[in-house]
């Protein structure tokens, strides 16, 4: 019965970041190529500066790819995990220092609580998965 439950956890951790993935491939692919329409939905702006837009979309989609990797082996990429949900902390604080820079502050703020959640579940699951596996991220 016990390795039936870190078998869900494995699929749960897995299926987790597989969305954290595929939500920031998702977004960066928006924000490159529907720009416009982008912050005029999200911000109800024309945007001023295409190049920061754009390429805050390119990295967005590339921080999309490397959340997918330890989705794809969690044993071999288990440190990867740490990463993920070290950028995604850090992605909420860098949300809730600027959010004031942008015209509209409350859909920042619902951006830092999406990844706020992102990176709790992901740290549940991730201990989780440590603990039944006996196996730390660093061992």
């Amino acid at each position: 019965m016990a390795n039936k439950s870190f078998l869900n956890v494995s699929v749960i951790l897995r299926i987790v970041l597989f969305l954290v993935g595929l939500h920031s491939l998702v977004l960066g692919g928006t924000v490159y190529f529907f720009t416009v329409p982008f912050h005029q939905f999200f911000f109800s702006v024309d945007p001023d500066n295409f190049f920061f837009i754009k390429q805050s979309g390119v990295f967005l989609f590339l921080a999309g790819l490397f959340y997918l990797i330890p989705a794809m082996d969690i044993k071999r990429f288990k440190l990867l995990i740490v990463l993920v949900v070290f950028s995604k902390v850090t992605a909420v604080a860098f949300l809730l220092r600027n959010a004031y820079l942008t015209p509209s502050p409350p859909m920042v703020y619902l951006a830092a609580l999406g990844d706020g959640l992102m990176a709790a579940v992901l740290s549940l699951l991730a201990f989780l998965w440590y603990k039944k596996h006996k196996n730390g991220p660093l061992n």
